[in-house]
């Protein structure tokens, strides 16, 4: 009978807690949300079995310019570089005249099934989504070319995909912001899992934890904030949006891909072992590289690997390098999420964005 008594209470209990937890969502999710629309939403699928996402944000009035197609980064998804409606990169080109495609990698989506997690490699994405997103792009606005944008992985599947698995020629402009070309140590222990197999890999669920929390994301630093961000440079109130609509789980191969090239070599391989950099030296497509100061995810060093492959063969290429930061002029010290919701990252970040783009 005691059992039995206690069995019920841990029962109350468990459905007590599922039920305050649900409660504390539901309205944390109100107060916090910023809804986003949308001209058009597509849901594409791939041949291996998996599918990504593109959002369309079409301009007034069009500056004569190709459409550019934005890709967000790691365990994020497109709200990464399209917040709301006052502090967007992706508003801001479309408001300048831009035609705007905002590229959902599959890594980006919160209703993958079991079996498309287990698609979600780094390669795959190289192979499939970003070049089919780039055709899709060409075809539904009628364009010959694009101009790109990557943040964080965006630019490190750029890397990859770059006249690999989409020609040069079908690119007018690139824009890379916080993309490493060689990775670093996150978690000292993290190396134990690189000899598992990529399927095996159980991911990194950080989508519900970081949804529970983002009530209180601003209210003191932590070793998260310090990895990830210059808390002092965002935008009050931007953190704790990002964290409840834009942050997702990491799927496993992905984490396996990531863990891979840090405690191995840090370069950054695609299945067959390629170095992504490796096809970047007879690049001659302009690019505009952006790092923060204070980017502990891509050190300026890490971007400098790759600005230096980039066109290396051809001498003529057009290339620039943007470091932000006090020592260079601007309010404060970037790191890595600021580049897209610091305080003046509108001016800082993206007015030379724009200015490049035109």
């Amino acid at each position: 009978m005691t059992c039995t008594c206690g069995l019920w209470w841990t029962l109350g209990g468990l459905a007590a807690l599922w039920a305050l937890t649900w409660a504390h969502l539901v309205h944390w999710r109100k107060r916090l949300a910023r809804p986003a629309r949308y001209d058009e939403t597509h849901r594409i699928g791939t041949p291996d079995g998996c599918a990504f996402e593109l959002r369309r944000l079409r301009p007034q009035a069009s500056d004569g310019g190709p459409p550019v197609l934005m890709c967000h980064g790691v365990a994020i998804n497109h709200r990464n570089v399209d917040p709301d409606e006052q502090l967007s990169l992706a508003r801001t080109l479309r408001d300048a005249g831009k035609d705007v495609w905002l590229l959902t990698l599959r890594s980006g989506r919160a209703d993958l099934s079991r079996a498309e997690r287990l698609l979600c490699s780094f390669a795959a994405m190289v192979r499939h989504d970003v070049p089919q997103a780039v055709q899709e792009v060409r075809q539904r606005t009628g364009s010959a070319q694009i101009d790109y944008i990557g943040f964080s992985m965006g630019g490190m599947l750029w890397y990859g995909t770059l006249d690999h698995t989409v020609p040069q020629l079908q690119v007018r402009r690139t824009v890379i912001i916080g993309s490493p070309g060689r990775v670093g140590r996150i978690l000292p222990f993290a190396g134990i899992f690189k000899g598992l197999r990529p399927t095996s890999m159980v991911g990194l669920p950080l989508r519900l934890g970081a949804q529970l929390v983002a009530f209180g994301a601003e209210w003191f630093e932590t070793w998260i904030h310090r990895l990830t961000m210059n808390l002092r440079n965002c935008t009050p109130g931007y953190v704790r949006h990002v964290s409840m609509e834009g942050v997702q789980d990491v799927p496993g191969p992905l984490l396996h891909d990531l863990i891979r090239w840090a405690y191995t070599d840090r370069v950054p391989r695609l299945d067959d072992g390629r170095d992504i950099l490796a096809g970047l030296g007879n690049v001659d497509v302009p690019v505009l590289m952006v790092a923060g100061t204070a980017d502990k995810l891509c050190p300026v060093g890490h971007l400098q690997v790759a600005f230096d492959r980039w066109g290396c063969n051809k001498p003529h290429t057009p290339k620039r390098m943007l470091v932000v930061g006090r020592a260079h002029g601007q309010s404060d010290d970037y790191g890595h999420t600021d580049l897209m919701i610091g305080r003046n990252a509108a001016q800082e970040v993206f007015s030379p964005i724009v200015q490049f783009l035109r």
